[in-house]
């Protein structure tokens, strides 16, 4: 009863499915070219989950329950262990054992960025090594080094980061927190703040709708964040940051059992490990014609022996890690000379507790607990809300108190690690308080979600499905009032609303060969307000040769607009809000957002003097059905209204990814954009979105010494072009390039560069500086001089308002035992 019991309550609450890995394993010749090697025997640590690579020195092998280590190992060599995170794609290159040979190298972890030409999405992977790269105090700075997002700020006044993807806002992109939507409803443009830089262990993006699996608001794109959690963190971390804009953190991350769950993996793993090579070894060199079937059979006797183990293991092993984040920063700078700060003053804390459960026979859940509380204070330069004089100056106080908890829990079959039950639960209470300006802000939302998922195959791995179903409830309250004796005649809003959306959801994905790969897709969803969604979506790849593809992506999205904090930088001023919708049954009278996004993608890796590199084109259209449009074009007023007419976006990126020498990386990437909107004065650019953009990213290391003291030196130049800026009335003439009826911004570079040192394994000191070319916006906000008048506004911010930013921090890691042996 009792083990009855753990199940149920295991089985009704999700677990990563095993989604398999890819990888192949090869040698450097003596010509410095790639050899594969055939055979190489490829198991699962402390299991008997194991294949071998075929004659293209390629391996597929499934992931079992609480994977952990991946070996790698052929006769005449050095052995390798991958440490698993959930990469599903992973190149080796394996030493000969002859002579002294050195470490290691893992040719798939050398590259901080790595795009995988094999999955049918247009998958790009963040690690760690690409996110030390710049500060990344925050999730919304992480992206400062990429090419296909543009991370820009909301608005002159408030410091709130926002991404772009595609010319269209980040809202549109589907932000997921360990496969879990995330970063919707308020929390959509202020969201990104919410998780520190350090916790990250890497970042997904997939440009285009993603899967249904996540649900039918993915547009644009779909971004993954992997938050260190038990099984891939540090056994200790800590990192310390100061800026010269007077910004500082502390960021902790602790696994307190890390020592004791090493102990006991080691020492099972030590009984087995010899006698798992040399079976694998065995069936190797039984293989006949029939590959693909000896391989089959392996594998399901080898996880017949991991269920016999299992059955001898009642016991369930818990392992938590810690996180823990605090900033703050209280110096006031006016580097642009328009007497507003130019970097809001905050208070911020961030805590988080995970905790993984193993349970026996395939049994696992995932506990994850998170709070946040956020104080931030913007505005007139001596602003302070405190104060009950200084209190008087245009300012804005806002704070945050977030409360969130997850919970993933699911069965796989231990001798069919290709089938499996899961679920994933999600609950959050999100309040936000505070003053803009003459605006008294008050929001609240209370969410929940449940999906429901079960995976399995049709005949063979090359035939697989995920079906389940979701159920998401959303509660908003949100209203805008002012103080005793409003300045301006602006308009009171409430804008409450309930929504609730049950789902199902069918996604199947065909393998008939190496070369084709295709996902299909389908939901069919209910909204309580707008009634039936159908989302149907496709992802397809099929390669020309070894390592070069063609993909295509298409589908369809919706998303309910919110209004206020969609679109948080209008509250950075005095405009006038207007709702004008005209559609009686929807929410505040606007319509759902429905849009048709397709893309086709073109990678190619290939040899150029002798060093990798790879190559990525694609083109990206979205276009909308319905949209609820944010009209700026009236000086003094933020109208909203339904779409009548067209908008649309169109994209096309090429990236270049290249290393010619030993520990140089480098970057290149040009994209073109086109964002129109048909607004009622007419068809028009988006504003605020450059047409073009240049990118260049170079990254060097010196060799490291054994005790891996080393330089990393890293630098980001990127060009950016002209940008809309709506009429401004009378004021329009005092700002450069305004003279016109509609302004273009001009072109301006930018320049961030970074240098850390390595004293050893465990410890680096970073020091870096943004803005380095110290390009400032000297009239980001309009009619600064008069913060009382209705065209005093801080949304049109296209560039920076502050100058040349530097900084300093350092890192103290104790790592994992296998992460600190290879």
């Amino acid at each position: 009863m009792k083990q009855l019991t753990t199940a149920i309550l295991l089985l009704t609450a999700t677990i990563t499915f095993g989604q398999g890995v890819k990888g192949i394993v090869q040698t450097t010749a003596n010509d410095g070219k790639f050899e594969p090697l055939i055979g190489a025997v490829v198991l699962w640590e402390g299991t008997r989950s194991g294949t071998v690579s075929d004659e293209s020195g390629k391996f597929s092998i499934g992931v079992p329950p609480n994977a952990k280590r991946l070996i790698i190992s052929y006769v005449g060599f050095e052995s390798d262990t991958i440490v698993y995170s959930g990469q599903s794609n992973i190149a080796v290159n394996l030493r000969s054992s002859e002579g002294n040979t050195g470490d290691v190298t893992v040719i798939g972890e050398t590259s901080a960025t790595h795009i995988n030409t094999r999955d049918p999405m247009n998958f790009q992977t963040l690690n760690e090594k690409e996110l030390c790269k710049a500060a990344c105090c925050n999730l919304s700075e992480s992206f400062e080094t990429n090419a296909s997002i543009d991370a820009t700020f909301a608005d002159a006044v408030t410091g709130t980061r926002q991404i772009r993807m595609l010319g269209l806002d980040g809202r549109y992109t589907q932000m997921l927190f360990d496969n879990q939507p995330a970063v919707r409803g308020l929390s959509s443009t202020y969201g990104l703040t919410y998780v520190p830089g350090p916790w990250v262990k890497s970042i997904y993006i997939a440009k285009g709708v993603g899967s249904v699996v996540n649900g039918f608001e993915s547009i644009t794109g779909q971004i993954n964040v992997a938050i260190k959690n038990p099984d891939n963190a540090e056994r200790l971390h800590i990192n310390a940051y100061a800026g010269n804009s007077g910004r500082t953190e502390l960021n902790l991350i602790w696994t307190p059992d890390m020592h004791a769950r090493q102990t006991r993996d080691h020492q099972h793993e030590e009984h087995d490990h010899d006698e798992h090579i040399h079976e694998a070894e065995r069936d190797h060199e039984n293989e006949g014609a029939d590959h693909a079937h000896e391989e089959h059979e392996h594998e399901h006797e080898a996880h017949e022996h991991e269920g016999h183990d299992h059955d001898h293991d009642h016991s369930v092993h818990i392992h938590p890690v810690f996180l823990a984040h605090g900033a703050i920063s209280q110096l006031r700078t006016d580097m642009n000379g328009d007497g507003f700060l130019d970097n809001p003053l905050f208070s911020n804390v961030v805590l988080r507790n995970e905790w993984h459960i193993e349970g026996a026979h395939g049994l696992g859940a995932q506990i994850a607990l998170n709070y946040l509380r956020l104080r931030n204070v913007s505005g007139k330069l001596d602003y302070d809300p405190l104060d009950e004089v200084r209190a008087q100056l245009w300012g804005v106080d806002i704070g945050t108190d977030r409360y969130e908890a997850t919970l993933k829990a699911g069965y796989v079959f231990p001798e069919k690690p290709w089938k499996s039950f899961g679920s994933q639960w999600n609950m959050s209470w999100h309040d936000q308080s505070g003053h803009y300006g003459f605006r008294r802000y008050k929001g609240t939302q209370l969410s929940g979600r449940a999906n429901l998922l079960f995976a399995s195959r049709i005949g063979s791995d090359k035939h697989k499905f995920t079906t389940g179903f979701s159920y998401q409830y959303d509660d908003y309250v949100e209203s805008i009032t002012f103080d005793d004796i409003p300045v301006l005649p602006l308009s009171s809003l409430q804008l409450n609303r309930l929504e609730i959306v049950p789902g199902a959801f069918f996604e199947y994905t065909a393998n008939p060969s190496e070369k084709v790969t295709f996902v299909g897709g389908l939901r069919s969803d209910y909204h309580n307000v707008y009634g039936l969604l159908v989302t149907p979506r496709i992802h397809a790849r099929y390669s020309v040769a070894e390592l070069t593809s063609f993909k295509l992506v298409a589908g369809r999205g919706y998303r309910t607009a919110n209004l206020l904090m969609d679109n948080v930088g209008i509250l950075a001023g005095n405009r006038n809000i207007v709702l004008s919708g005209n559609d009686p049954n929807g929410i505040n009278g606007m319509q759902m957002e429905d849009a048709w996004n397709s893309g086709i993608i073109f990678s190619h890796k290939f040899q150029l003097a002798h060093r990798e590199a790879t190559l990525t084109v694609d083109a990206y259209h979205t276009r909308f059905n319905n949209q609820v449009v944010l009209d700026l074009e009236t000086p003094g007023v933020a109208a909203f209204y339904n779409l009548e007419g067209r908008s649309f976006s169109n994209s096309a990126q090429a990236e270049m990814q290249w290393s010619p020498i030993r520990r140089l990386e480098v970057r290149t990437a040009y994209r073109w954009l086109e964002a129109r909107t048909d607004f009622i004065s007419g068809l028009k650019d988006r504003p605020l979105v450059n047409r073009h953009r240049a990118f260049i990213n170079l990254a060097y290391e010196t060799k490291a010494k054994p005790n891996g003291a080393q330089w990393r030196f890293d630098c980001t130049v990127q060009w950016i072009s002209r940008k809309r800026l709506p009429y401004q009335g009378a004021h329009a003439g005092h700002m450069e390039g305004m003279e016109n009826m509609d302004g273009y911004t001009p072109d301006y570079f930018q320049l961030m560069a970074q240098a850390t040192y390595v004293f050893r394994k465990n410890l680096e000191l970073y020091v870096g500086g943004e803005n380095l070319t110290n390009f400032m916006v000297h009239d980001a906000i309009i009619n600064a001089e008069n913060p009382n008048s209705e065209l005093f506004d801080g949304s049109m911010l296209w560039g920076p308002v502050f100058g040349r930013m530097g900084y300093v921090g350092f890192r103290w890691i104790i790592p994992a035992a296998e992460e600190s042996e290879h």
